[in-house]
């Protein structure tokens, strides 16, 4: 059985080079990591210092009231044991508890800790310490039309 030639890779690496930093997913990305490194330095300067960058996704998927472990792990698009790995992870560090679920005995609900809802603050404020920064950088016109623009691309993506 043949295999089709592969492409040269230093033609490949040429093309990617030209391409990526054009491309408005690649600025969105690397602006995201960037905020998201500045924000959890913040946490841990907060006292947080054991909060991980892979925990921060958590967050955004467990409802106020808590939300199941099955539901986080579909929400995660990961399997039922790795959401329950990073659960117990985040339990033992005192910033996620598991309840039992009002509505089936059964079942248990995922819940943010009063602890880990600091953490979240924290973050939230590092959030609005680096809308001040960017500000004071760019202006107040710049980053209003940004958030508006950034809101309306995240609508039509399909984020709700």
């Amino acid at each position: 059985m043949t295999t089709p030639a592969s492409p040269d890779r230093d033609a490949l690496r040429a093309a990617i080079e030209t391409l990526e930093p054009s491309t408005l997913g690649h600025v969105l990305t690397r602006s995201a990591r960037l905020w998201n490194e500045r924000a959890l330095s913040a946490v841990h300067a907060a006292g947080f210092t054991e909060v991980r960058e892979s925990w921060l996704g958590i967050l955004r998927h467990l409802d106020a009231e808590g939300t199941r472990s099955s539901v986080l792990a579909e929400r995660l698009r990961v399997s039922r044991q790795a959401a329950g790995q990073l659960v117990s992870e985040l339990e033992g560090k005192g910033y996620l508890e598991r309840l039992p679920d009002p509505s089936d005995g059964r079942a248990k609900i995922v819940r943010i800790t009063s602890r880990g809802l600091q953490a979240w603050l924290a973050g939230l404020q590092a959030f609005a310490q680096l809308d001040q920064q960017l500000i004071a950088a760019l202006g107040a016109t710049t980053i209003d039309s940004l958030r508006t623009d950034a809101t309306r691309l995240l609508a039509t993506l399909g984020d709700h």
